[in-house]
C-alpha cells in the first residue's frame, strides 16, 4: 500500500467518526478467483449466486454484513484481477488494459460456509441496466468472478438497547444476516432491534426471515414509503434508540438518518451507506 493511501485512509476515517459511527475495517483485502458452483431464483428478482474458491476455506468474516467487490469479467473474455496490492481497487481495475478490464461492484456475503469453501451471495435482478444484474441475470455454474474483501458496516451486536434498522431489498440480505448474527428475528427484537423495510414487490423477501419487520411498499421513488413511515413511527416515542443502521438506495439511506437525527438520535450512532443511487447503474 503507497503512504499517500495510507494518509488518505486514516483522514477519511477520523472524518467519518465525528459524523457517523463507524464501519468495520478489515485488516487485510484478500483477492482471489471464484468459480460460480450454483444460481437459484428466490423470487421477486432476487438471484442467488453460490462461489466457491480454496481461500474461501480460510477466510474469516469481520461482521454479520461482509461485504466485497465483485470482479465480473467482460462477456466472453476471460477473468483479469487487478493489483492486490493497490489498496483503491478501482483504480487497480482501471490500470488494466481496457478490452481485460472487469465489472467491479460490491456485494454482501450472505452465508460463508468455510467448510464448503463457500459463500452465497444474493443479487438483485433488474434486466441489463447494470453490471451486477446482467452479469447475475446469465450466471451459470462454471463461470469465474473475482474476489476482494474490503470490510462489515454493522457494529451493534455488543451494544444494549433499542436498535433500527432501515433497508431496501438490495439491503434485505445484509438485514437477514444482521438478525441470525444476533440469535435470530425474535431474539433480535427481544433485545429491542427493530426493522423497517422498503421494497417494491413484497414478493422479494419470500426467501428471508425478518420476524416481525415493518414492511413498505414503494409506489413511487426510493425512500418514499420508509422514511415517512419511520417518521411516524419514532414519533410515537418509546427508548431512545442507542444505534441506528440505514442502508439501500442513496437517498433512502440519507433520508432515514436525517429522520433519525430529527428525532434526536447522535448522529455518531447512525450508520448509513448508499448501496446504489437511483438513475445511476447499479450491482
Amino acid at each position: 500500500m503507497k503512504v499517500v493511501e495510507k494518509v488518505h485512509v486514516k483522514v477519511a476515517r477520523l472524518q467519518s467518526r465525528l459524523t457517523t459511527a463507524s464501519p468495520v475495517p478489515r485488516a487485510d483485502q484478500p483477492q482471489f478467483a471464484m468459480t460460480v458452483a450454483a444460481v437459484t431464483d428466490l423470487g421477486g428478482g432476487m438471484r442467488r449466486v453460490t462461489f466457491e474458491a480454496p481461500e474461501l476455506a480460510v477466510f474469516e468474516t469481520c461482521g454479520p454484513d461482509e461485504y466485497f467487490g465483485l470482479l465480473m469479467p467482460a462477456r466472453g473474455r476471460p477473468l483479469a484481477l487487478p493489483d492486490p496490492g493497490m489498496l483503491n481497487v478501482r483504480a487497480a481495475v482501471a490500470d488494466l488494459p481496457e478490452e481485460d478490464r472487469p465489472d467491479l461492484r460490491w456485494y454482501t456475503i450472505r452465508a460463508h460456509d468455510p467448510a464448503a469453501a463457500r459463500i452465497e451471495v444474493d443479487i438483485v435482478t433488474h434486466g441489463d441496466c447494470g453490471p451486477g444484474s446482467a452479469w447475475a441475470g446469465r450466471a451459470r455454474p462454471g463461470d469465474r468472478a473475482g474476489f476482494r474483501a474490503s470490510g462489515a458496516l454493522y457494529r451493534g451486536g455488543d451494544l444494549a438497547g433499542r436498535q433500527v434498522l432501515v433497508a431496501d431489498e438490495t439491503a434485505v440480505p445484509s438485514v437477514a444476516a444482521i438478525l441470525e448474527s444476533l440469535g435470530g428475528p425474535g431474539a433480535a427484537a427481544a433485545r429491542g432491534v427493530e426493522v423497517h423495510v422498503e421494497v417494491g414487490d413484497p414478493a422479494v423477501l419470500a426467501a428471508y426471515d425478518l420476524g416481525a419487520a415493518h414492511v413498505h411498499v414503494r409506489r413511487g421513488i426510493p425512500g418514499s414509503a420508509v422514511v415517512p413511515a419511520l417518521d411516524r413511527h419514532l414519533a410515537r416515542g418509546g427508548e431512545s434508540v442507542a444505534y441506528a443502521w440505514a442502508c439501500g438506495e442513496s437517498d433512502l439511506a440519507a433520508g432515514a438518518r436525517r429522520t433519525l437525527v430529527r428525532h434526536g438520535v447522535d448522529r455518531r450512532r447512525i450508520y448509513f451507506c448508499g448501496y446504489w443511487k437511483l438513475g445511476q447503474a447499479r450491482g
